[in-house]
């Protein structure tokens, strides 16, 4: 279903473009997910003892992720866009460090 503008009098059907910082978003977004999963697994595969690879596909999975959420920060800076791919790419960001910081918080507590 096409979403309809009103302009004036007039009804406009052409569709708002997507912001281009967006895909940028969610592309930051998807390999932050696919880096932080195969952190998981390395570690779980190691029965928690994870090596430096483990440490640097994690350190990388929460940098993507955080270059992400500022990518899809600035999309909302352009007028006259849909923004769903930010709004997707955000979500899935801020989830991902947020679970990374509980991981982390964890991990330096000892629980």
């Amino acid at each position: 279903m096409e979403a309809l503008r009103q302009v004036g009098n007039k009804i406009s059907y052409v569709r708002n473009p997507f912001e281009r910082q967006s895909f940028f978003c969610l592309g930051l977004g998807i390999l932050a997910l696919g880096l932080g999963t195969f952190s998981i697994y390395l570690s779980l595969k190691g029965a928690g003892q994870g090596g430096l690879n483990t440490g640097a596909y994690g350190f990388s999975s929460i940098v993507a992720a955080a270059a992400g959420l500022w990518y899809g920060i600035l999309s909302f800076t352009e007028d006259n866009c849909n923004y769903i791919l930010a709004k997707i790419g955000i979500a899935l960001e801020g989830i991902l460090i947020i679970i990374w910081a509980v991981i982390l918080i964890i991990g330096f507590t000892g629980r």
